[in-house]
């Protein structure tokens, strides 16, 4: 019976001094806290700082859920100090210089010798009627000089023309050329010599001058100022 007693009285202290110790440890406590249902906020906590924020990046946040909801990303884009839209240059309108060569004839030249004239040369009838003579190697193909008509609308193709006598022809060449340009000059230069000497004609400028070797000087002279243009 003693026994029973002395065990009762001793969990009847240990359990005092549980209870104590739970009391005297919650009042000890330097911050106290809270429990919330669900450990919900209700009210929004505001955060400031003395310090203005300056941001000169621009910052792109992507924010995405679970994939395996659908439909519910969000691009969110944050600038400051958004910068001015510069202007690129997309090329440049070149002006194009011609160096005319007119030979005219006397009387007049035959459509059948100039075709014969130009299939010796190389000198090829293109789409528009008139004849080009190109320039071609691996890297580069253009036309060095074009010879037309000069009265227009400038046809030397017989099949678009009335009268096959042609009063006169025009050799020229459109600067700049990819191709060095004082050869290309030369080149024309002595096949429209050829083509006058050969037919019986004289040549002249565009402003209906007679080619001299003044004149020839001035146009060697533009010719070799677009040697670099390319």
């Amino acid at each position: 019976m003693y026994e029973n007693e002395f065990r009762l009285i001793i969990l009847l202290i240990g359990f005092l001094v549980i209870i104590y110790i739970m009391f005297s440890g919650k009042s000890n406590r330097k911050y106290k806290v809270y429990k919330t249902k669900n450990y919900d906020i209700k009210n929004p906590i505001d955060i400031r700082s003395d310090h203005s924020l300056v941001s000169n990046k621009k910052v792109n946040i992507q924010l995405t859920t679970n994939k395996n909801v659908k439909n519910l990303k969000k691009d969110i884009l944050i600038t400051s100090n958004k910068t001015k839209q510069m202007s690129l240059s997309l090329g440049q309108n070149q002006e194009k210089t011609f160096i005319i060569i007119n030979s005219i004839a006397r009387n007049h030249y035959n459509i059948k010798d100039i075709q014969d004239f130009m299939d010796k040369k190389n000198i090829f009838l293109n789409n528009s009627g008139y004849y080009d003579k190109f320039y071609n190697d691996n890297r580069t193909r253009c036309v060095k000089y074009s010879v037309t008509n000069m009265i227009n609308p400038g046809y030397l193709d017989k099949e678009k023309l009335e009268d096959l006598n042609i009063k006169g022809v025009s050799f020229f060449m459109q600067l700049p050329l990819p191709i060095d340009t004082l050869i290309a000059f030369d080149e024309m230069l002595n096949d429209a010599k050829a083509f006058t000497k050969k037919y019986k004609g004289s040549m002249y400028d565009s402003d209906k001058k007679k080619i001299d070797n003044k004149i020839i000087k001035n146009f060697k002279k533009v010719a070799s100022s677009y040697n670099n243009e390319y």
